[in-house]
């Protein structure tokens, strides 16, 4: 059972290396994470200035509706609480359709690049913009769930932490392939979230290794940067701010370079595990990764191409 599932792991940690080899070579993929950074700084942004605008025409209403009538202090405040409520779900779903978006640009990009056709970054964009109406969807679902857990955040005690981590893993677990499987296949979000369950449950241990060694490239390197540039002025200058001036912004900027490599890579290993997983094969890219120590290919499934794979289970 150990040997199975080390065999597994380092599988998974093969196609995590391979993974950083196929990103130094296409680098323009970078392009899809980096511009779901830019659409959130701008978004995160422009939410802020929304809401005073808001605030301040909230408050102008309430101060011209005093004027005829009576408003309690109370009524007042659950208007303005509504109105921040609204603003956080709508936040959280523009937030969640956009990731998707563009994760699901990537995830196109490098199916094309797996199947060896002709791909761009217009390609995969407008390959992530023909799903678009399961992605919004998937913004729905996304942004009720959010809730769900920020609902369970505030709930105390064991049973309440023990909770949060079962449903923290059932989500990852049932979320992990969701991308690829939008992409790839039709279907509407239930029958994605059942087909991208079912694929985590089959290859689980190459998802861990993958998890683990992307994590452990990008990881300490996000940890080094965030304490060099911000945690050593903080702690070891008496007025650290001398120093963060000129520090903070380009500790930023590197960290977000290295979470849109760490984003990239994630998404390149999630797309050659998805392509076994359906048709049995790895692409050319991963060759020397033994496929049997992978989980068997599915009976009749279907690959990126949408061709029926003609493999039995366990033959590659």
């Amino acid at each position: 059972m150990f040997g199975s599932l080390f065999a597994r792991f380092k599988t998974g940690l093969a196609i995590a290396k391979a993974s950083f080899g196929i990103l130094r070579r296409e680098k323009w993929l970078l392009a899809f994470p980096v511009m779901y950074g830019l659409a959130w700084v701008v978004g995160l942004v422009g939410l802020f200035g929304g809401i005073v605008a808001a605030l301040f025409g909230v408050g102008y209403g309430m101060a011209l509706v005093e004027q005829f009538t009576t408003v309690s202090e109370g009524t007042a405040d659950t208007a303005v609480t509504a109105f921040l409520v609204a603003a956080s779900v709508g936040f959280m779903f523009v937030a969640t359709s956009i990731a998707t978006f563009f994760s699901a640009a990537l995830v196109h990009a490098v199916g094309s690049l797996f199947a060896d056709e002709p791909t761009s970054l217009r390609a995969g964009l407008a390959g992530a913009w023909e799903s678009r109406r399961t992605i919004l969807a998937w913004g729905a679902v996304g942004t009720v769930v959010g809730l769900i857990f920020q609902a369970l955040e505030s709930q105390d005690g064991w049973g309440a932490q023990i909770a949060r981590s079962l449903a923290g893993f059932a989500w990852f677990a049932m979320t992990f392939f969701i991308v690829p499987v939008i992409v790839f296949q039709e279907g509407g979000v239930r029958k994605s979230l059942r087909e991208s369950a079912s694929l985590f449950r089959e290859t689980w241990g190459q998802v861990g290794g993958i998890s683990l060694g992307v994590g452990l490239v990008m990881m300490p390197l996000i940890v080094l940067t965030a304490l060099a540039g911000i945690g050593a002025p903080m702690f070891a200058l008496a007025e650290p701010w001398s120093v963060l001036t000129f520090t903070l912004v380009p500790t930023l900027l590197v960290i977000g370079v290295l979470l849109a490599v760490y984003q990239a890579a994630t998404g390149i290993a999630k797309t050659a595990l998805y392509k076994y997983a359906r048709d049995g094969s790895l692409p050319p890219e991963f060759d020397g990764i033994d496929p049997d120590a992978i989980t068997r290919p599915r009976r009749g499934g279907t690959g990126m191409t949408g061709q029926p794979s003609n493999r039995e289970p366990g033959q590659i």
